[in-house]
């Protein structure tokens, strides 16, 4: 069965569809500001106090006091932990990436904020798929009211996927790049083809994570459309779609990632390139700049999805 909508059209509706919400944007990303500020409370409580007892600052130094931070390091435990060089501007991405590439294990300090933000963020995702379903404004009230219909079912659905996906890290991923990568590597004579190797190993693996991710926003997106309402039947008709349409919807994931590289490449060069010049408040505006950029650019594949979904669906009944 042919698609009715192409990936490229629902993509580039999607984008609309984002532009056309932008308090819907601005109202997600202060949520999410919000949702992290009693972890950086606690966290500030812990840098003002060994900050106290520092020798004063000029205002006109601009580098930090590595020595300080070191010691700061030493004795820091918990979330305090987690204040390290990694987490300033684009250092804080490659990181990321790098530690989801690796298969790096979470701290624990930030496992409790992890889970608990799952509650928050299938609220925030049912009540905007349900504004891209209506594909108008639905005011405060609606995206609430949206929110509280579809809170248990894709909270089911996103412990369920973030369950699979530490099952696969455990087990697929540490095989792969364990004895997998031990025995494919001792087979290669460059390191050219060494690193061949980890990016084929790379592929495979990420290919059954963004499966999951693709089950799960299928799921949601069927909620949504009214297809199912137990979270197995949602799952179920999911996985039926995206076996039907597979080619549009592997192509959609595909050109929606591209945007993220393009993004963060952006976000790198600007940060990277612009050394003294891009410091202080500027450095701070391009960071959360580019944390806009990449939630709409996230939205804008919810809203696709959900267009290629509906398109289908209405094709398929007719």
């Amino acid at each position: 069965m042919r698609s009715t909508v192409s990936p490229i059209g629902a993509l580039t509706q999607g984008v609309l569809d984002v532009i056309r919400a932008p308090l819907m944007l601005i109202g997600i990303a202060i949520v999410t500001l919000l949702i992290a500020l009693p972890f950086a409370a606690v966290l500030q409580s812990e840098l003002q106090q060994s900050l106290s007892v520092q020798p004063p600052v000029s205002r006109a130094e601009t580098e930090i006091d590595a020595e300080w931070w070191m010691e700061f390091r030493e004795h820091a435990e918990g979330l305090a932990a987690t204040f390290t060089p990694a987490v300033l501007g684009f250092a804080a991405t490659l990181d990321g990436i790098s530690g989801v590439l690796g298969g790096r294990a979470l701290p624990r300090a930030v496992i409790l904020p992890l889970v608990l933000s799952i509650v928050p963020w299938a609220f925030i995702w049912s009540g905007a798929l349900h504004r891209f379903q209506q594909r108008r404004g639905i005011g405060i009230g609606g995206f609430l009211r949206a929110g509280w219909a579809h809170l248990l079912p894709f909270l089911a659905i996103s412990a369920g996927a973030a369950i699979v996906n530490v099952i696969l890290y455990l087990t697929v991923h540490r095989l792969l790049f364990g004895p997998v990568h031990g025995a494919l590597v001792a087979m290669t004579s460059t390191e050219r083809d060494a690193f061949l190797v980890r990016v084929a190993l790379y592929l495979i693996f990420f290919a059954l994570v963004a499966a999951v991710s693709l089950i799960a926003d299928y799921a949601r997106v069927a909620a949504v459309a009214g297809r199912a309402s137990s979270p197995v039947a949602l799952v179920s008709e999911s996985l039926l779609f995206i076996r039907r349409h597979l080619s549009a919807v592997v192509v959609l994931y595909v050109m929606t990632g591209a945007l993220f590289v393009i993004a963060t490449v952006a976000y790198g060069v600007l940060e990277i390139y612009g050394g003294s010049q891009v410091g202080g408040w500027r450095a701070v505006a391009i960071g959360q700049a580019y944390v806009l950029v990449r939630l709409g650019v996230r939205l804008a594949f919810a809203s696709s999805e959900m267009r290629l979904f509906n398109a289908n669906q209405t094709a398929a009944a007719l």
